[in-house]
């Protein structure tokens, strides 16, 4: 069973560039991530669509991006655990995570203190209570 975790949002599709997808995209369905073939892709528009981390073709740089931090808990130093970040959006300018229990918070360098990839934890000094 595949778990989000090992799955980036690709956000919800407006017109499937049929050539740049791999070839299986999901779509969660009753809490399952459901498959179907990239040539399907024109059935799933205006529908979150996912694909596995490891079908992304990245520049190994050695860099995190913002999708790395899907999974991650987040830790804030005076209201502790805040949740876990279940997606990001990067199609506006702030760029956002969504938890796990659907609060959003804005992800800004100025607010990250550390990230610790051995522990998945992002501690963060937020500016306002969730």
């Amino acid at each position: 069973m595949i778990t989000r975790e090992e799955l980036l949002s690709l956000g919800a599709l407006r017109r499937p560039q049929l050539k740049d997808l791999p070839p299986f995209v999901f779509v969660l369905r009753d809490g399952l991530f459901v498959p179907y073939r990239s040539e399907q892709a024109v059935q799933l528009l205006g529908e979150e669509v996912f694909v596995r981390r490891e079908d992304i073709r990245q520049e190994d740089d050695g860099e995190m991006t913002w999708q790395d931090l899907v999974g991650y808990t987040v830790f804030d130093h005076e209201l502790g655990t805040v949740g876990t970040i279940d997606t990001i959006d990067e199609q506006t300018i702030n760029t956002l995570a969504t938890l796990a229990d659907g609060r959003m918070l804005p992800l800004h360098e100025d607010f990250i203190l550390d990230i610790d990839t051995d522990t998945r934890t992002l501690h963060v000094n937020l500016p306002f209570a969730l």
